[in-house]
């Protein structure tokens, strides 16, 4: 499918709709519902939802792996709409903090010497196997926004509202009288 670059330049270039930008997007909208969105808020819910059985401290890490879930989940969704920086601006310290919640709440898991009552596996081998692959989403968010950021027809939009935008500050001032 092409589209053609509406600026009124001599120099148009026709730009095809990528398909494997679409493919990742669509793949990126899929983990992001599992990973961050399932995953970090649901496991950070069940840590909240039972805070009468954990301290204080493992309230505030449910807390916060909610939000960071939150932010990622954000981050994807400006990156669906082209919102490229404000996307990074999300998924970038959501993720961050996504890990840190992560290793505390590992360490806490191994110190306090919580354990499957079924299998006497370590809890905190369960918090990573379902919170590590938020590290898929994340790298297909930031590629892509980096992508489109870079992009041909993001930069000569940015080009033509910049030339717009010095045409209207060079214009000629209205007459006074």
């Amino acid at each position: 499918m092409k589209t053609k670059n509406n600026s009124n330049n001599k120099n148009s270039r026709v730009i095809r709709k990528s398909v494997p930008i679409t493919v990742m997007r669509v793949i990126l909208a899929v983990l992001t519902l599992v990973y961050p969105i399932f995953m970090v808020i649901l496991s950070g819910a069940g840590l909240v939802y039972n805070s009468d059985s954990y301290g204080e401290d493992i309230v505030r890490i449910g807390a916060l792996l909610i939000a960071s879930g939150v932010a990622m989940g954000i981050g994807t969704l400006l990156v669906m709409l082209k919102q490229n920086i404000a996307s990074l601006v999300f998924e970038i310290p959501g993720f961050a903090l996504c890990m840190v919640m992560l290793d505390k709440l590992v360490t806490h898991a191994d110190s306090a010497g919580w354990s499957n009552a079924h299998t006497m596996e370590p809890i905190s081998s369960m918090y990573i196997t379902r919170i590590i692959p938020v590290i898929a989403p994340f790298i297909l968010a930031v590629t892509i926004a980096l992508i489109q950021f870079f992009s041909y027809e993001a930069r000569e939009k940015r080009r033509v509202r910049k030339a717009e935008k010095e045409a209207e500050e060079n214009a000629p001032a209205p007459p006074i009288v």
